[in-house]
């Protein structure tokens, strides 16, 4: 008896998966639904199911179901386009995605060409007597669709600090790497999410320089790689500067002047596909060693920019220190003085991700510690918008840096902005993984106070460092930094903002 109810439990089970909606959930309806059935007349031949797309399309999504699986009938799948074959899946897959730059493996990726496409089905098996219903649900997606998940796990709504890299790079574009006979050879994508995990990283930002074939590769690894979150990015190199574009699932256009409508164009573009942009190491010195590095170009809108890296590990291996000649921390402090609240970012600007020494600074290093709501590509991406984000120079995952202004009960956290009514403001800074230094309090005019964290209080691990703020002694923004007791700037904090 038991059996029996176990075999029925299981064929019902197959009825529901057979007809149940897609496993990602759409936020629209299919624009195309070909059903249809199939029957022994059916068995070991082919059908094309067809579909019109039309112009200006950029992805198509398909999701298949089928019944008739308890009485073993198969149907494989596959996708032909204008120009021909784009993929078979065989049974592997129920739903697939392809677009210009990306698809889901077993499929290739392409153009998406207007005219007639098709859902190749095959039949490899029907029973006589047999009658499966089929349902294909085509989703047709415009250049103004909301951008197109990578496939890895479902986002963690788990709110917390993260600490990930935001500047790598592979063989899609300049990283080498030792292959397995000592050569140096482009480097695979895995290799730096390996570096990237091994470095004890929550996310890390894939950005090659003036491509998107990388996205292909990071499709086909995001969906193993489920202990880290991936993010797609491209650096886009210009003559005028470099700059990330974190988050951007197709190709940017890198051939930019020097005059605002150019950049303007590209913060077009990336706002179009839900990504945000990040000048790179804007004070690094442009020419025959580094063409392009420093930014020259014209920005129209200074607050459609969401973060500055004001911290290169490139350059800090080269300097050996963050405050250098070419850092990016005055470049970013100029536009807060000029009341722009951008996000101060961190990235290593890797390009050897098996190096575990030498002259590249390691995958992590520094890290850019973000506080996001959940373990997503548009989480972290959220969370450097916010603006509560630390750089943590040496990946230490002991360390912690978070700060807080408080007026009566109105409380502010960094990237925040704080009405204070003209009433005395307390500021809180907790430090965790630094024992010895000093804790800085920077404001538009520089340094406003500091402290000794060998001297103060100490609250679950953490040392708590307390500051009043006067209506006379107001500042515009206030971050606040550490330094180690040799000196060195450790951590680096994002600014709370007065109004």
């Amino acid at each position: 008896m038991m059996g029996y109810v176990m075999k029925l439990v299981l064929f019902l089970l197959s009825l529901a998966l057979a007809f149940a909606a897609p496993a990602a959930a759409d936020e629209r309806e299919p624009d195309i639904v070909l059903a249809g059935e199939i029957t022994h007349a059916d068995h070991q031949t082919y059908r094309d199911l067809v579909f019109d797309v039309p112009e200006g399309m950029s992805r198509v999504t398909v999701a298949f179901s089928y019944s008739g699986r308890e009485e073993r009938t198969t149907i494989d799948l596959g996708l032909r386009d204008p120009a021909g074959f784009r993929g078979w899946s065989g049974g592997n897959k129920s739903r697939f995605t392809v677009a210009e730059f990306f698809a889901t493996p077993s499929y290739r990726p392409g153009p998406i060409l207007p005219g007639e496409w098709a859902v190749v089905i095959g039949v490899p098996n029907i029973r006589e007597d047999v009658t499966a219903r089929y349902e294909a649900r085509i989703w047709l997606d415009g250049p103004d669709a909301a951008p197109a998940s990578l496939g890895g796990p479902a986002a963690a709504p788990a709110p917390g600090w993260r600490r990930g890299d935001l500047h790598t790079h592979t063989g899609h574009s300049d990283a080498s790497c030792a292959n397995r006979s000592g050569m140096h050879v482009p480097c695979p994508v895995h290799v730096a999410i390996e570096a990237a995990i091994g470095a004890g990283l929550d996310f890390v930002a894939i950005t090659d320089h003036n491509t998107a074939t990388h996205l292909n590769a990071l499709r086909e690894l995001a969906p193993y790689y489920d202990d880290i979150v991936i993010i797609p990015g491209a650096e886009v190199t210009t003559f005028h500067g470099h700059a990330n574009v974190l988050g951007a699932t197709e190709w940017i256009d890198f051939q930019l002047s020097s005059e605002a409508a150019a950049f303007t164009a590209l913060l077009d573009q990336a706002e179009r596909t839900g990504a945000i942009v990040s000048v790179n190491h804007p004070r690094l010195p442009s020419g025959e060693d580094c063409m392009g590095c420093g930014w020259t170009g014209e920005v129209d809108d200074w607050s459609r920019v969401a973060a500055i890296e004001v911290v290169n590990g490139a350059t800090i291996r080269r300097a050996g220190t963050v405050e250098h000649p070419f850092s990016g921390i005055p470049f970013w402090e100029d536009l807060l003085n000029d009341g722009h609240r951008i996000t101060a970012i961190g990235g290593s600007d890797n390009h050897d991700p098996a190096a575990r020494s030498g002259p590249q600074a390691p995958v992590g290093s520094p890290a850019t510690v973000v506080w996001s709501l959940e373990a997503s590509p548009s989480g972290v991406l959220d969370g450097i918008r916010q603006g509560r984000v630390f750089i943590d120079i040496a990946n230490d995952p002991d360390r912690l840096l978070d700060m807080k202004a408080t007026f009566g009960e109105r409380e502010a956290v960094m990237g925040a902005a704080l009405v204070s009514g003209g009433a005395p403001v307390e500021i809180t800074a907790e430090i965790a993984g630094v024992s010895a230094g000093r804790a800085e309090f920077i404001g538009p005019e520089g340094a406003v106070a500091e402290s000794s964290l060998s001297e103060a209080e100490v609250s679950d691990d953490r040392r708590v460092v307390r500051l009043t703020l006067s209506a006379q002694t107001m500042p515009a923004w206030l971050r606040v930094q550490v330094r180690d007791a040799e000196g060195a700037i450790v951590l680096l904090g994002n600014p709370i903002y007065f109004e």
